[in-house]
């Protein structure tokens, strides 16, 4: 284990992987690291802020992005990465950051990180179901999670295939299921086929946030 920590200054914010209306998702290259076979980013749980009528999905003050390595060997290893980010106060931007670092593989364990990767979404228990139609400019994607207790106020959903963008889903309650809709803004604005295995759906609940991945036809 490693970990990327971000300071951000006072009224900044940076990006979750689905940054929500607008923003841009972090994006990590480490194939320049020496010693290192494959690098898995685990993000932790983020807040939801609103900028005018816009729904951001991210983070400020600090975040630690836990890194999980896969590596050659128990040799000390050298982590080469290229990270870019988007950061936000009134107007957003990008930013590229380079860092290098040599990694004892004798370190002790790290209790930021491990407090890090504690902070991960847990995963939902049951399967949602979701079914696709056409709509203007796109498609409707409709998800129904199983009857549960907890305070979902909030929803994010992303999809394997990047070219697509979703706008923020509304959440309403009904017989006693959570219903998900959300608009699939298309390349062409034409239906499209998109695996229900790709959809990736996350709640949050004032006590913490839930992921589920995959859907089951409706």
């Amino acid at each position: 284990m490693a970990a990327l920590q971000l300071d951000l200054a006072p009224g900044w914010k940076t990006y979750w992987r689905q940054p929500g209306d607008s923003g841009l998702a972090p994006r990590f290259d480490f194939s320049q690291s020496e010693g290192v076979q494959t690098v898995e980013v685990i993000y932790p749980t983020p807040g939801i802020s609103w900028l005018g009528g816009s729904r951001n999905i991210g983070y400020d003050t600090r975040v630690i992005f836990p890194l999980q390595l896969s590596v050659d060997n128990t040799a000390d290893i050298t982590l080469i990465g290229r990270i870019e980010i988007g950061v936000c106060r009134e107007l957003c931007m990008p930013v590229t950051l380079n860092l290098s670092a040599r990694l004892s593989a004798q370190a002790p364990v790290d209790r930021l990180i491990e407090t890090a990767r504690a902070a991960v979404p847990k995963p939902g228990a049951g399967k949602l179901t979701c079914a696709f139609s056409a709509a203007e400019e796109g498609m409707k994607l409709e998800i129904v999670v199983p009857s549960s207790e907890r305070p979902f106020d909030h929803a994010a959903i992303e999809l394997d295939n990047q070219r697509l963008w979703i706008d923020t889903p509304k959440l309403e309650r009904r017989d006693g299921r959570l219903m998900i809709t959300a608009q699939i803004m298309t390349p062409t604005g034409q239906p499209m086929a998109i695996g229900r295995d790709g959809v990736t759906t996350t709640l949050f609940a004032p006590n913490g946030a839930f992921e589920y991945r995959g859907c089951l036809g409706a």
